[in-house]
Protein backbone atom coordinates (compact mmCIF):
# COMPACT_ATOMS: atom_id res chain seq x y z
CA UNK A 1 0.00 0.00 0.00
CA UNK A 2 0.85 3.65 -1.24
CA UNK A 3 2.15 5.95 2.12
CA UNK A 4 0.52 8.54 0.62
CA UNK A 5 -2.53 6.80 0.63
CA UNK A 6 -2.69 5.19 4.24
CA UNK A 7 -4.92 7.14 6.47
CA UNK A 8 -5.29 8.23 10.26
CA UNK A 9 -7.70 6.31 11.69
CA UNK A 10 -9.02 6.60 15.84
CA UNK A 11 -10.06 3.59 17.09
CA UNK A 12 -12.10 3.78 20.23
CA UNK A 13 -11.78 -0.27 21.62
CA UNK A 14 -14.43 -1.80 24.26
CA UNK A 15 -12.04 -3.25 26.79
CA UNK A 16 -14.23 -6.45 26.82
CA UNK A 17 -14.74 -6.73 23.35
CA UNK A 18 -15.28 -9.89 21.49
CA UNK A 19 -12.60 -8.49 18.41
CA UNK A 20 -9.18 -8.90 19.36
CA UNK A 21 -6.72 -6.25 17.95
CA UNK A 22 -4.05 -6.73 15.91
CA UNK A 23 -1.72 -3.90 16.56
CA UNK A 24 1.01 -4.46 14.24
CA UNK A 25 -1.89 -4.73 11.08
CA UNK A 26 -3.96 -1.41 12.65
CA UNK A 27 0.24 0.10 11.79
CA UNK A 28 0.45 -1.22 8.75
CA UNK A 29 -2.71 -0.39 7.34
CA UNK A 30 -2.86 2.93 8.54
CA UNK A 31 -0.52 6.16 8.17
CA UNK A 32 -1.27 7.40 12.08
CA UNK A 33 -3.35 4.88 14.69
CA UNK A 34 -4.38 6.34 17.88
CA UNK A 35 -6.24 3.44 19.66
CA UNK A 36 -8.47 4.49 23.13
CA UNK A 37 -10.37 2.99 25.18
CA UNK A 38 -12.06 5.58 26.86
CA UNK A 39 -15.05 8.08 25.05
CA UNK A 40 -13.93 11.37 26.86
CA UNK A 41 -9.64 10.54 25.56
CA UNK A 42 -11.31 9.89 22.41
CA UNK A 43 -13.14 13.03 21.85
CA UNK A 44 -10.33 15.29 22.97
CA UNK A 45 -8.40 12.96 20.89
CA UNK A 46 -10.68 14.33 18.14
CA UNK A 47 -11.09 17.38 18.75
CA UNK A 48 -7.19 17.91 18.52
CA UNK A 49 -6.08 16.04 15.72
CA UNK A 50 -7.42 15.48 12.15
CA UNK A 51 -8.98 11.61 11.59
CA UNK A 52 -9.87 10.12 8.09
CA UNK A 53 -11.81 7.56 9.86
CA UNK A 54 -12.96 6.48 13.49
CA UNK A 55 -13.85 3.12 14.05
CA UNK A 56 -15.53 2.04 16.66
CA UNK A 57 -16.19 -0.80 18.60
CA UNK A 58 -19.57 -1.12 19.53
CA UNK A 59 -20.19 -4.62 20.11
CA UNK A 60 -20.96 -4.79 23.99
CA UNK A 61 -22.31 -1.51 24.66
CA UNK A 62 -24.92 -0.54 22.05
CA UNK A 63 -26.50 2.10 24.25
CA UNK A 64 -23.11 4.28 23.41
CA UNK A 65 -24.67 5.49 19.96
CA UNK A 66 -24.44 9.09 21.71
CA UNK A 67 -21.27 9.01 21.36
CA UNK A 68 -21.62 8.91 17.23
CA UNK A 69 -23.73 11.85 17.68
CA UNK A 70 -21.16 13.59 19.33
CA UNK A 71 -18.74 13.34 16.64
CA UNK A 72 -21.39 14.13 14.16
CA UNK A 73 -21.92 17.03 16.00
CA UNK A 74 -18.67 18.18 15.93
CA UNK A 75 -18.21 16.91 12.17
CA UNK A 76 -21.10 16.13 10.16
CA UNK A 77 -19.01 14.19 7.43
CA UNK A 78 -16.16 12.71 9.57
CA UNK A 79 -16.64 8.54 7.99
CA UNK A 80 -17.07 6.38 11.12
CA UNK A 81 -17.54 2.82 11.17
CA UNK A 82 -18.40 0.23 14.10
CA UNK A 83 -17.84 -3.00 14.59
CA UNK A 84 -20.90 -5.47 15.79
CA UNK A 85 -20.87 -8.69 16.01
CA UNK A 86 -23.57 -11.03 13.89
CA UNK A 87 -25.84 -11.22 16.64
CA UNK A 88 -26.53 -7.30 16.50
CA UNK A 89 -28.90 -6.97 13.46
CA UNK A 90 -31.51 -4.37 15.07
CA UNK A 91 -28.45 -2.37 16.19
CA UNK A 92 -26.86 -2.52 13.01
CA UNK A 93 -30.13 -0.90 11.33
CA UNK A 94 -30.26 1.51 13.54
CA UNK A 95 -26.76 2.96 13.27
CA UNK A 96 -26.73 2.87 9.49
CA UNK A 97 -29.84 4.53 9.75
CA UNK A 98 -27.78 7.66 11.39
CA UNK A 99 -25.15 7.41 8.25
CA UNK A 100 -22.70 5.02 10.34
CA UNK A 101 -20.89 2.09 7.90
CA UNK A 102 -21.80 -0.38 10.07
CA UNK A 103 -19.31 -3.62 9.98
CA UNK A 104 -21.09 -7.20 11.05
CA UNK A 105 -18.80 -9.66 11.47
CA UNK A 106 -18.03 -12.41 14.04
CA UNK A 107 -14.17 -12.14 15.22
CA UNK A 108 -12.61 -14.34 13.00
CA UNK A 109 -13.01 -11.95 10.33
CA UNK A 110 -11.76 -9.02 12.69
CA UNK A 111 -8.46 -8.85 10.38
CA UNK A 112 -10.38 -9.17 7.03
CA UNK A 113 -12.47 -6.12 8.04
CA UNK A 114 -9.75 -3.91 8.88
CA UNK A 115 -8.02 -4.51 5.37
CA UNK A 116 -11.16 -3.41 3.78
CA UNK A 117 -11.80 -0.33 6.11
CA UNK A 118 -8.29 0.58 5.36
CA UNK A 119 -9.27 0.62 1.63
CA UNK A 120 -12.34 3.47 2.45
CA UNK A 121 -12.48 6.39 -0.03
CA UNK A 122 -14.68 8.92 1.19
CA UNK A 123 -15.27 10.30 -1.86
CA UNK A 124 -17.04 7.18 -3.48
CA UNK A 125 -17.58 5.57 -0.03
CA UNK A 126 -16.70 2.76 -1.50
CA UNK A 127 -13.76 0.27 -0.28
CA UNK A 128 -11.37 -1.13 -2.91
Amino acid sequence: MDTNQKKNLLFIEDPKSAFKTNIALLEELFNKVDKVSYYDEALHLFDTNTYDIVLYDISMHPEKIRFIKQIQKKKSMQPIFTLLLDTAEDLAFNLSQLGVNVVVIEPSQFDEALENIATFNPQTGDTN
